[in-house]
């Protein structure tokens, strides 16, 4: 063994630390893939929550029908969605709901009151209230079908109610047009959706 070999042996190396933007860099890249895989998982996933959150609209679907609908606990009414429109549902945490046919470029959410609109809102003695409510000088109302009744303000004649024997439900329905939405309260088309 030659002298320089000796001492090589015998002295420790010296240990290179990592850079500190390296080991930045490397956990920042950890972090990413964790997320983006998370975000995938999320995505991908059979049972992911198709529940709105309160106040926030969505589209209604059929899947986010059902999980308004159970959390709720009642139906939830409408009509067979016009050609052109996009149905959205928005529920309040108090069991309110409402669905608006959106048309032309209006997004979910859109603030106008441009939109046929039907609100479902669970009340105690529905149509005893609505009786009463029409006997109001400024009132209006209509006779249903199966016995219930339909009732609009001529302050605001765009929202007509409608109220049915055994049912909790009160049902409005708002268009710009008065005549529209008392049509179609008093035509049938009001109906809970499935």
């Amino acid at each position: 063994m030659s002298a320089v070999s000796a001492t090589a042996a015998t002295v420790p190396r010296k240990r290179r630390r990592p850079r500190r933007g390296m080991v930045l860099a490397l956990l920042l890249a950890a972090v990413l893939a964790a997320t983006g895989a998370y975000a995938a998982l999320m995505l991908t996933r059979d049972d992911a929550p198709v529940l709105p959150p309160a106040g926030q609209p969505a589209l209604l679907t059929a899947e986010a029908l059902a999980a308004v609908t159970a959390t709720v606990g009642h139906d939830v009414y409408g009509i067979a969605a016009p050609a052109g429109t996009r149905p959205e549902v928005t529920r309040a945490a108090s069991g309110e709901v409402w669905v608006r046919y959106l048309s032309g470029d209006a997004r979910l959410g859109d603030r106008r009151a441009d939109y046929l609109t039907v609100g479902t809102y669970p009340r105690a003695g529905a149509l005893a209230a609505a009786k009463a409510a029409a006997e109001g000088e400024q009132s209006r109302s209509a006779e249903l079908p199966d016995g219930g009744i339909m009732l609009w303000s001529l302050e605001r004649p765009e929202s007509v109610y409608a109220a049915s024997p055994g049912s909790d439900l009160l049902v409005e329905v708002y268009s710009p047009d008065p005549a529209r939405a008392r049509a179609l309260v008093g035509g049938g088309a009001i109906a809970a959706l499935r």
